[in-house]
């Protein structure tokens, strides 16, 4: 009885190993590179995607930044402005400044 009992355990678990060993080989050889190929495509698919979606936004912030630059005329007056407190400064050094 013992024997059976040993015999039919031993034929499960060699049939199992025996199923196991098929179903590997099986994937390996026919399944594992296209899951691989898909998974390359997909990564490829979504680099692609999130460097349109980059340069997209920094076109945007290029052209918000232009955008926000003050006009010529206010640059000029700043400038004049700036030259003038220079010159102010250097007479005041000089000792020749307005006052």
């Amino acid at each position: 009885m013992w024997i059976q009992l040993l015999w039919a355990l031993v034929t499960a678990v060699l049939s199992s190993a025996l199923t196991l060993g098929v179903a590997y080989w099986v994937f390996e050889r026919h399944f594992k590179q296209q899951i691989l190929d898909h998974i390359d495509e997909q990564v490829d698919q979504t680099l692609e995607e999130l460097g349109r979606e980059i340069e997209q936004r920094v076109k945007k912030g290029v052209i918000d930044g232009v955008a926000s630059i003050p006009s010529s005329e206010v640059i000029a007056g700043a400038t004049r402005t700036a030259a003038r407190s220079g010159v102010d400064l250097v007479s005041t050094l000089l000792g020749g400044g307005r006052r």
